[in-house]
């Protein structure tokens, strides 16, 4: 893909879809608004200088309307569990890359196991997970193997001052939890654990200026669900600070 080619995203007008929409004008991209609210597209078309395209989830038609003279698509729009599929379907009609920021990972497993077979034999491009949570991550964990051919285990540690969740990462939780119920999820051995017993507390040491922090083991992210798609790794497991646990886990943290 190169400068001045035009790309859809899905979602444009959300928190993590303006901050697309903007990265992608600053790297000379022409983005392509869509999603299902035509007034809050109008509104960002018109503060942008941007072509909107109204679309849902719900109607083929529209996705194909969105997507068309798309060099690619990115999905900011969650909870992926209702988004992910309609729009990868659509890509695939279209014939253009998929990509989407989904830190569900449900929907993630959901993506690998309905589209990987299928995306590699029409030769389609679908990377679910690219964002902080996912793509981040294994990125650093594939840098780090170097050329090593597999590994025993990989650990990620996400070391955060503080969490303020969207509306949408709460809404995204929600789905999760009503998905696997009080349940659990890591992975081990090469394949998934449901656990019901709370996961580990421990101390992580990160580099300066956090140092020293008390850490939740086993606090599944998206990592986990990429990592092991591409490398040979049978243990996968993410941390996350005890005090962004805290702040996502209470109802009034503020957005």
């Amino acid at each position: 893909m190169g400068s001045g080619q035009t790309v859809a995203v899905f979602g444009a007008y959300g928190h993590t879809g303006r901050f697309v929409v903007a990265e992608l004008v600053e790297r000379g991209f022409v983005p392509v608004l869509s999603g299902r609210d035509a007034d809050q597209l109008k509104a960002l078309a018109h503060e942008r200088g941007l072509e909107a395209r109204a679309a849902t989830v719900h109607d083929p038609e529209a996705l194909e309307r969105a997507l068309a003279g798309a060099a690619a698509v990115i999905n900011c729009a969650g909870p992926f569990a209702s988004t992910a599929a309609p729009v990868i379907e659509a890509a695939l009609r279209a014939k253009v890359p998929y990509l989407d920021v989904a830190a569900e990972i449900e929907a993630n497993i959901d993506t690998f196991a309905h589209f990987a077979g299928r995306a590699r034999r029409e030769g389609a491009v679908i990377v679910p997970a690219m964002a902080f949570f996912g793509g981040l991550g294994d990125l650093l964990i594939t840098a780090a193997m170097g050329d090593w051919t597999e590994a025993d285990e990989a650990h990620i540690a996400y070391g955060l001052s503080s969490w303020h969740p969207t509306a949408g990462t709460r809404r995204s939780g929600a789905v999760s939890r009503e998905r696997r119920g009080e349940r659990r999820m890591r992975y081990v051995g090469g394949r998934w654990e449901y656990r019901a017993d709370a996961p580990p507390t421990m101390e992580w040491d990160f580099p300066a200026p956090m140092g020293p922090q008390p850490v939740i083991g086993e606090f599944t992210m998206a990592d986990v669900v990429t990592v092991p798609s591409h490398l040979p790794i049978s243990d996968v497991t993410t941390y996350m600070t005890a005090a962004a646990v805290r702040d996502i886990a209470a109802p009034d943290t503020p957005a």
